[in-house]
């Protein structure tokens, strides 16, 4: 029986499909829920914001996202179209804990959602997104931008991934309050399809050649997975790429994780922020 690709930036059980717009061998979520990874220091990810839906005065982690200047996050697209039709987004910055009180914490709401004009929703390419806050951010240790790569950047190598998702379980995810981050390789993205198309019997999926990267390891235990969407992937002080999409159940063998790949999109970016 073929399961469904699943839209799960929001804590949500994985049966529960938004929308579905493949079907695949495994389903595929988009996420950031880091498997096999440890917490991180305090400080050490100072351009990392939690995006939180809030309803009233309840608000919940939904994705992730970085810091690119005072009043902009960049994040993944879908963590707004398949966000609920009631209620706000607010960013939630210089936190390593969910319930930090530090006086370095900044929370500020989002007052407009600037998705790329080609993604078409679901699991797809071009799933970036430009988050502009009512107010700057004022930075300070724990407050601080990330670089954003120069256009056509191909990278190579070692990574590092950061996010507040589950650390495993499908059924009941295992969430924690402290960031979470890990060290993973890139997996070049000829190689990466073809892990897709194996992993997949064969069924088609998303991944695009030009607008995607991937990581490993392909030999399973450590992944992003359904959650954390629209995190940052790191290399040299810069976000490479930005949590998208990814095969479940966590931990298979062969099945890569799906980044957009920043540099890609940097004239778009530049376009509505500035020089960054």
């Amino acid at each position: 029986m073929k399961l469904l690709v699943c839209v799960l930036p929001f804590w949500a059980p994985p049966w529960l499909c938004p929308t579905a717009r493949w079907e695949f061998r495994s389903w595929a979520s988009p996420g950031g829920r880091i498997v096999g990874g440890w917490e991180a220091q305090r400080g050490q990810f100072p351009f990392i914001v939690s995006l939180q839906w809030c309803l009233l005065s309840f608000c919940s982690h939904s994705c992730g996202g970085s810091i690119i200047a005072p009043q902009w996050i960049l994040t993944a697209a879908h963590c707004r179209t398949e966000a609920p039709s009631i209620g706000s987004y607010s960013a939630v910055a210089g936190i390593v804990n969910l319930d930090d009180t530090n006086v370095e914490r900044q929370t500020v709401r989002v007052s407009e959602y600037i998705l790329h004009p080609d993604y078409i929703g679901g699991v797809a390419p071009h799933d970036i997104g430009l988050f502009r806050l009512s107010y700057p951010l004022i930075y300070n240790i724990y407050v601080q931008p990330i670089a954003f790569p120069p256009a056509g950047l191909e990278v190579s190598g070692g990574t590092i991934l950061a996010g507040w998702g589950s650390t495993g379980g499908v059924i009941l995810p295992q969430m924690p309050n402290a960031l979470q981050t890990v060290e993973i390789p890139i997996v070049p993205v000829l190689e990466c399809d073809q892990a897709l198309t194996i992993v997949l019997s064969g069924d088609p999926h998303p991944l695009d050649l030009d607008a995607n990267i991937c990581t490993g390891p392909l030999t399973g235990g450590v992944s992003a997975c359904s959650g954390d969407s629209g995190g940052p992937l790191i290399q040299d002080g810069q976000v490479i790429g930005i949590v998208s999409w990814g095969i479940t159940p966590l931990r298979i063998h062969r099945a890569p994780s799906v980044y957009v790949k920043s540099s890609h999109y940097t004239f778009w970016v530049r376009s509505i922020v500035g020089n960054i």
